[in-house]
């Protein structure tokens, strides 16, 4: 494991055990030992207090334990004083300072081993992690473990991040909290790291042998693109504000004369000044950011990523790359405040559904949305045959399509077509549309008014972006044209999966974690396992192996070969998404190796009902997407 090759030289480790002495919320409730300590002061001992801290006969007893430099002195001092009062104050504090000690030491040894020069502090961080590689970072700095101890980990790691924008450091966060894999998400996303510069890891499992080494590798392999990527979110970030003050700049020159000669220009057209104007400084808004030189080399730094794809492999819990997928293809809700009031109710891009809540047969019957299917309708006529009083258009053009629940099986049907990847008709139903170029229906104006409120039930829960509406427009007149369509980034899907396998006496057992995951939709499905579970899925396996039943044995072997669990949890493996269970394939020496079976929203129980067909399938792996959206 060279590291060292691709920069990660130095570690720092911080953990508030460092400290060399406590915060006064490092001590809890020691109000009865400090009572003990002022009931057993010998002369000697008072002597001593005005000589370390003259100002103690100005405070009451309990106003000094309260004191942050009171109890640092005395905590100093604990030695010099009669009895031993002052350990039993002190003595949780010096008890987690060792536990934390065995950790440290642990942690201290592997990164020496793999050769990298170690260092560590205490709670004021910042300014020792100027220059590290790598931050090894106690999630809860403070021993209450309370919201302010996990507030200071995030706004100290936020310090160091907003001091090396160009350079962040690889972070790997850990605690001995059982909540640590739920809060990784909050820590992630707060401090504004990315999940390839970012793993996490118990306390408890630092001693495990290539543990803690194998994080360090998996975050150095991939360094060099993560940074481009850092870079480039970084420039972006810097670029549209500048990009703003110019198009500010721009727009304001702008005044009640120039919009006079607007409005005239647009009264013909029927067109809304204030929409108009939305659209013109959204357009000089993108100009300018296209024309800052940082976004633009940082962009064409990204051309060089030397991987192909990045697995789905950690925090897989709050990936949501469909809600980006949303926003590349859809308006914002509110831009249809601007749309003009004269004309059709609807513009292009429009589309048209009826609402989830009142939908029905008896609804549905004697409309364009008669059938069994959920069907949906897209408003390809052009915006300015739209408006104007009486518009130009007749009869609403509109192209009809069928609504899917989202989900990874669903997504395989539909994605083979002209479709929509992500529609979302409320906030809890969102899903894929496949659009029907054979099935075109048009409508006119009081047709279209009986269904809309407050008449009827039908409602238009998006609007389309133009280029997006338009492309489908060309691919619906076909050869007559087309415009190029940005291509929509791959569709994510969050799985939870339980294991079992098949023990000696054939019973179907699930293994003790259960793994959280991610089907990626793509020309051939990919799932991935998140990294964070590799090291307890692994020991798991190793123990099945001693009670799997005998025809499944060499399965499980195989799946903790290095190249089956890079491939479960690293590059991920293919799996054309099924209802029926499906083989999960994984390297093998020259040829792929069958590891177990697939099964997807099924209950393992119910489709292995017969013993014989799972004694010998190894590893089954039972996908839910309800849970894991749940």
């Amino acid at each position: 494991m060279d590291i060292q090759k691709n920069g990660v030289v130095t570690a720092i480790i911080v953990d508030d055990g460092v400290d060399p002495s406590p915060l006064v919320s490092d001590l809890g409730n020691v109000d009865d030992e400090w009572s003990v300590f002022w009931a057993d002061l010998t002369a000697e001992d008072n002597v001593l207090l005005d000589e370390i801290y003259p100002e103690h006969k100005d405070l009451d007893a309990e106003a000094l334990i309260k004191d942050q430099a009171f109890v640092t002195l005395m905590f100093e001092r604990r030695g010099d004083f009669s009895g031993n009062a002052l350990d039993k104050v002190f003595e949780a504090f010096l008890a987690n300072q060792q536990q934390v000690r065995k950790f440290i030491d642990a942690a201290t040894a592997k990164l020496d081993g793999i050769g990298m020069k170690v260092s560590e502090v205490g709670r004021d961080f910042v300014a020792a992690a100027k220059d590290a590689d790598l931050i090894i970072v106690d999630l809860f700095l403070g021993s209450e473990q309370a919201e302010g101890d996990k507030e200071r980990s995030i706004s100290g790691l936020k310090d160091v991040l907003s001091d090396r924008a160009d350079n962040p450091p690889m972070v790997i966060l850990t605690s001995a909290h059982n909540s640590l894999h739920d809060l990784r998400h909050e820590f992630r996303d707060k401090t504004g790291l990315l999940a390839s510069g970012f793993r996490t890891i118990k306390k408890s499992e630092i001693e495990e042998d290539g543990h803690l080494e194998q994080l360090v590798f998996e975050l150095s392999e991939h360094r060099e693109d993560a940074l481009k990527l850092w870079s480039f979110l970084k420039s972006w970030e810097t670029g549209i504000s500048q990009a703003l003050q110019r198009a500010q700049n721009e727009v304001r020159k702008l005044d009640l004369e120039d919009l006079s000669h607007v409005k005239q220009m647009l009264s013909s057209e029927g067109v809304p000044l204030g929409g108009y104007m939305v659209d013109i400084m959204d357009a000089v808004l993108a100009h300018e950011l296209e024309a800052e030189q940082g976004v633009i080399d940082a962009a064409i730094a990204l051309n060089a990523l030397e991987a192909t794809s990045f697995p789905p492999n950690s925090i897989t819990g709050n990936k949501n790359t469909l809600e980006v997928v949303r926003k590349t293809l859809f308006v914002n809700e509110k831009r249809r405040q601007l749309d003009p009031s004269s004309g059709f109710q609807v513009s292009l891009g429009d589309i048209l559904a009826i609402s989830p809540d009142a939908d029905g047969p008896d609804v549905r019957n004697g409309t364009i949305f008669q059938g069994e299917e959920r069907r949906v309708f897209l408003v390809l006529t052009p915006l300015c045959d739209l408006v104007r009083d009486p518009p130009k258009a007749k009869r609403v053009l509109l192209l009809a399509g069928t609504f899917h629940d989202h989900g990874a099986l669903n997504f395989k049907a539909v994605a083979n077509g002209v479709h929509t990847p992500v529609l979302d008709l409320n906030a809890e139903l969102r899903g894929i549309v496949k659009w029907d170029l054979k099935h075109i229906e048009t409508i006119g104006s009081d047709a279209l008014t009986n269904l809309l409120p407050p008449h009827g039930s039908c409602f238009v829960p998006a609007r389309l972006k133009e280029h997006t509406a338009i492309a489908l427009q060309q691919k619906l007149l076909s050869d007559l044209g087309r415009v190029g369509e940005l291509k929509t980034m791959p569709s994510m899907f969050p799985v939870r999966c339980v294991v079992y396998f098949t023990n000696n006496h054939r019973e179907l057992v699930p293994l003790a974690t259960n793994l959280d995951g991610i089907l990626v939709g793509e020309s051939s499905n990919r799932l991935a396992f998140d990294a964070a579970h590799r090291f307890d899925f692994m020991k798991e396996v190793r123990a099945a192996i001693a009670e799997v039943y005998e025809t499944s044995r060499a399965k499980l072997q195989s799946t903790l070969a290095p190249g089956a669990l890079d491939a479960l949890f690293t590059t991920g493996v293919d799996y054309k998404s099924d209802a029926k269970p499906k083989p999960c394939k994984v390297p093998g020496d020259g040829a792929s190796v069958e590891i177990g079976k697939i099964i997807i929203n099924e209950s393992a129980q119910d489709t292995f009902q017969d013993v014989n067909q799972h004694q010998g399938a190894g590893l089954i792996f039972e996908l839910s997407e309800e849970l894991a959206n749940g």
